[in-house]
């Protein structure tokens, strides 16, 4: 537009077609968002069954089903019009909030973007049919049918082919709305759900409690027998949650479940509670599978300042957190943590780490090995004089018959031998299962073995240095729509490292081939592929990092010399010594340093 069509521009009120597809907009933008609000309606109806059907992912059809109170023909010929809604009445109901949907937008909205038919009725009237097309009735008439409402949704779009180009895959908006359904689905436990996408039945979910619909929506991810529930009260709020043993951690924040009055937001102040409350039990850099459900009373929360009702606004909500955090943490601390008990936790849950290397031992038995990480940095106790009164009469002692499968070492070398690379090494032992002793010249370094290690596997996988090898029985795994959606985009980079990958049916997959480094962690693999989610720029070093992490020798795993020897040699020649995570990989204490501390000149 050139500068004299600006000028000669007036101000006019938009044709009421117009704005009511750009009303539409703000509230339906992808099949998902259709979903949500058909959810929502039926729920607010008193349904307690509720099936949805889509086809291609909702871009062909969305239907949904409920049996709630069902609508008038008077109700029918107002529930498509803007801000028509039995919800609230006046100004004041917005602060007494007792039902999902108040704006009276979502049928107008769909409406005006999407073919629609309603069929509904009610416990005392008959059931009627309406037909709408982009925000006018074209039908209106007496129908049959059981109490409550059918839903349909055509075509979505199919008069904005602006808004219509930017949708995405069929198994991209599948994902999406499955996401959804399963975030109304899990807080509406009492409710019986239904689930199909293209003829095919994805979820049957029956009425019951809270642990049992978690169960069956995460059976794949989470063991039911290590859920603990938490029930508190305080203030204005009352707290319901369902807590994952630390155990069943992860590398994201995507599996806190935050809901405030059965609605899920994303409130970073929530999420942050949570994790508090498992701090002292998780590896740095993780974080807990948790469910958290928030009742607040309706004057103290706001939910009218995000179109999907994402976001809301809490009056109290430091209190909030300092409750949530208190209440959860009790309850984690008293069942998982054992003061001056390095296992922790990992004592309680110990068949959940499957995947954990172990020591063996020279008659082939093995050998229990401490949990990958202590319960808290305080569990990394500080090295007492005995300890290395003990180290010392145990230095010129090599095992009897140890060996480790994480480092394989090449060089038979006894103590005290020097590298030809200058300045000389010299390995003289392993310190708490912790760390590795090294002296060069004039100072002495503690090495950090399981950061030191998952260095130098982060840069042999970047470098392509690793040797693929084939499963004798391929590994076993499902995943959500979500996931898969993201892997299918992914599987060359995967290939690219030695990792490849089979589908076999929907949302199931095996692993066929591996690094030979990563033999026996596959479960740890599959947590590390449903936790990149992230952007293309940083999955690869994401993803890179959590491998190497997961196979690296661990804390408290006893190395015999020859391993460790060629670990320390390794560790000090790298060019960056961080772990991928940024910690460093060891700490240097000069001559001059130890004869300060212990008064010599």
């Amino acid at each position: 537009m050139n500068n004299e069509d600006k000028r000669s521009r007036r101000i006019q009120i938009l044709r009421d077609s117009v704005a009511q597809k750009i009303a539409a907009g703000e509230v339906i933008d992808r099949p998902y968002s259709v979903v949500r609000e058909l959810l929502d309606n039926a729920i607010d109806a008193g349904a307690d069954s509720v099936e949805l059907h889509l086809e291609q992912g909702g871009l062909k059809r969305i239907r949904l089903i409920d049996n709630g109170s069902g609508m008038s023909r008077e109700d029918l010929e107002l529930c498509y019009r803007p801000h028509a809604t039995s919800k609230i009445s006046s100004a004041e109901d917005l602060y007494h909030l007792q039902s999902l949907g108040f704006r009276g937008e979502a049928l107008s909205s769909i409406a005006a973007c999407a073919k629609l038919r309603i069929t509904s009725k009610t416990e005392a009237a008959p059931a009627h049919s309406l037909e709408v097309r982009e925000g006018k009735v074209i039908g209106l008439e007496v129908s049959r049918g059981s109490q409550g409402t059918v839903v349909d949704v055509s075509d979505l779009f199919y008069s904005m082919p602006g808004r219509k180009k930017f949708l995405k895959s069929p198994g991209a908006e599948t994902a999406a709305c499955s996401k959804t359904f399963l975030e109304k689905a899990l807080a509406f436990p009492e409710i019986e759900f239904r689930y199909f996408t293209d003829g095919r039945m994805k979820h049957y979910l029956r009425s019951g409690s809270l642990l049992q619909r978690v169960g069956d929506l995460f059976k794949n991810q989470i063991d039911q027998n290590f859920l603990q529930e938490v029930r508190s009260t305080g203030g204005n709020f009352a707290l319901h949650a369902l807590l994952s043993s630390p155990a069943q951690h992860r590398r994201d924040r995507r599996h806190i479940h935050v809901y405030v009055n059965r609605r899920p937001i994303q409130e970073y102040s929530l999420m942050q509670a949570v994790h508090y409350a498992y701090q002292e039990l998780l590896p740095g850099g993780s974080y807990p599978i948790a469910f958290l459900f928030l009742e607040i009373e309706p004057d103290m929360v706001d939910f009218n300042v995000h179109p999907a009702k994402r976001e809301a606004k809490i009056k109290n909500l430091p209190e909030i957190h300092h409750q949530v955090v208190h209440s959860l943490k009790s309850v984690l601390n008293q069942k998982y943590s054992r003061p001056g008990s390095i296992t922790g936790y990992h004592e309680k849950d110990s068949s959940l780490f499957d995947s954990s290397p172990a020591a063996v031992n020279g008659d082939g038995g093995s050998r229990k090995v401490s949990p990958p990480y202590p319960s808290s940095p305080a569990e990394r106790k500080s090295p007492d004089l005995e300890s290395w009164r003990q180290f010392a009469r145990e230095k010129h002692q090599f095992p009897d018959s140890q060996s480790s499968d994480v480092i394989v070492s090449e060089r038979a070398a006894d103590e005290g031998v020097s590298f030809s690379d200058e300045p000389p090494l010299r390995y003289l032992g392993q310190v708490f299962d912790l760390f590795l002793l090294v002296a060069m010249e004039d100072q002495l370094y503690l090495i950090d073995q399981h950061a030191a290690h998952e260095r130098i596997l982060f840069d042999q996988i970047n470098s392509g240095q690793l040797v693929r090898q084939k499963l004798l029985v391929p590994f076993s795994f499902e995943l959500e729509e979500e996931e898969e959606e993201v892997l299918k985009n992914r599987l060359e980079i995967f290939h690219d490292m030695g990792i490849h990958l089979q589908r076999q049916a929907p949302g199931k997959w095996e692993i066929t081939h591996l690094p030979a480094k990563f033999s026996g962690i596959e479960k740890g693999i599959v947590e590390a592929l449903r936790s990149q989610i992230s952007s293309e720029e940083s999955f690869r070093s994401e993803l890179f990092a959590d491998l190497a992490c997961k196979a690296a020798v661990k804390d408290g795993e006893r190395l015999d010399d020859y391993s460790g020897l060629e670990l320390a040699r390794q560790a000090m020649s790298l060019p960056v010594p961080r772990c991928p995570h940024g910690r460093p990989i060891w700490l240097r204490i000069s001559r001059e340093e130890l004869f300060v501390a212990v008064g010599r000149s």
